[in-house]
């Protein structure tokens, strides 16, 4: 099969090549980074890609290469329509959201990572995977889920919960302020990119998770529950009417779920780690999401208003976690703000175009306050 990564540069990215350098019947025509611009061409060689997008390259960086640079989104949109069957979308933020709009009701596999595109999508396209065979998620806890609905019937079910690891800060007792970005970025289970490690330290990433499997699978948030297994061995559960459970269990290691997600309707024999129970001491399980983490209440709160707030809520988070990293506001200010900017009155979104200025008004909001806060410290 012939694919693009979208974000190969990133961890996930990077997790994402190691598991089809396994794989003989993938082929990479297309692969897309930024900052990395050294790391992408050192991809492009190792793997003989025909193509590499990034706006901001450098064509002279280039001019030796066998690669071809593709600097412009239409060039893009070509490639990818003519010569490629399916697209990883391993990049976060909303940047392809317009190009994994008009994949939906194409013939292309698309693998998805990013909860932003997801959960956009989700404002206009409710149940994203209704008679969408080719669209197969990439979360850890919505591939779990993923699987598990192949097992039984809708009404089968009474329950669904997504697991949280409870992120570095889960005992923590000193006051959120004095928290760093290095201390955010210090996930006790997972690798992963800056802004959903820091998401997942105040766990607004799981309520943008319940956001994302109501707009996946169709479930109403209200539906959907989160348990703290502070392990990450558990990737979610279903409860069934008749009593019994089920649920899901992997190493935490992306790279099983990538096998998984590649392998289509056939399970394959795993080279990767695979769980060794006589070594699991523990499964530890915790609910309710205590009370400190407000950006999680928030988030869940962004998703049963429906209507533009999760658009709202997305793109806010995402410039108050920039502005953490850069430390331009505390740790603590995160959802602190974005109660502020959940108290918007916004008009429902009735396009895609209108999803994304709500975004974009999110991330505006969000700047207007940090800077507010700059004039008066």
């Amino acid at each position: 099969m012939k694919v693009a990564i979208l974000g190969s540069t990133g961890y996930l990215g990077e997790q994402i090549l190691e598991v089809l350098a396994r794989r003989k019947d993938f082929e990479i025509i297309l692969i897309s980074g930024y900052s990395k611009e050294r790391r992408l061409r050192e991809q492009a060689q190792e793997f003989s890609v025909p193509y590499v997008f990034n706006p901001q390259g450098r064509k002279d960086f280039w001019k030796n290469s066998s690669t071809n640079l593709i600097t412009d989104y239409d060039l893009l949109e070509e490639v990818i329509f003519q010569e490629v069957e399916g697209v990883f979308f391993a990049a976060s933020g909303i940047e392809f959201l317009d190009l994994f709009w008009k994949l939906m009701d194409t013939s292309h596999i698309l693998w998805v990572a990013s909860k932003e595109i997801i959960i956009l999508a989700g404002e206009i396209k409710s149940h994203l995977l209704k008679e969408r065979e080719n669209l197969i998620p990439l979360d850890s806890e919505h591939n779990a889920l993923w699987q598990m609905l192949k097992w039984v019937k809708r009404e089968e079910i009474s329950w669904v919960y997504l697991t949280a690891s409870g992120g570095a800060f889960y005992e923590w007792e000193g006051r959120w302020d004095d928290i760093t970005p290095e201390m955010a970025l210090a996930h006790p289970n997972w690798k992963m990119g800056a802004k959903i490690t820091v998401d997942s330290a105040n766990l607004v990433n799981k309520g943008l998770e319940v956001i994302e499997a109501s707009s996946l699978f169709g479930f109403s948030v209200e539906e959907v529950e989160v348990v703290v297994q502070r392990e990450s061995f558990i990737h979610a559960l279903i409860g069934l009417r008749d009593g019994f459970s089920l649920a899901l269990l992997s190493p935490p290691d992306m790279r099983s779920v990538i096998l998984n997600a590649i392998s289509l309707k056939k399970r394959e024999a795993n080279p990767f780690q695979s769980l060794d129970f006589s070594r699991i001491k523990s499964l530890n399980l915790s609910y309710p999401v205590p009370e400190k983490f407000s950006g999680f209440y928030l988030a869940r709160e962004a998703g049963k208003r429906g209507k533009g707030y999760p658009a709202l809520f997305c793109g806010a988070d995402e410039a108050l976690v920039r502005a953490f990293l850069s430390r331009e506001i505390c740790f603590g200010e995160i959802s602190l703000l974005l109660e502020r900017i959940l108290e918007q009155k916004i008009n429902p979104p009735r396009s895609l175009e209108e999803v994304k200025a709500i975004y974009r008004r999110g991330y505006q909001s969000a700047q207007t306050l940090i800077l507010e806060r700059k004039s008066i410290q």
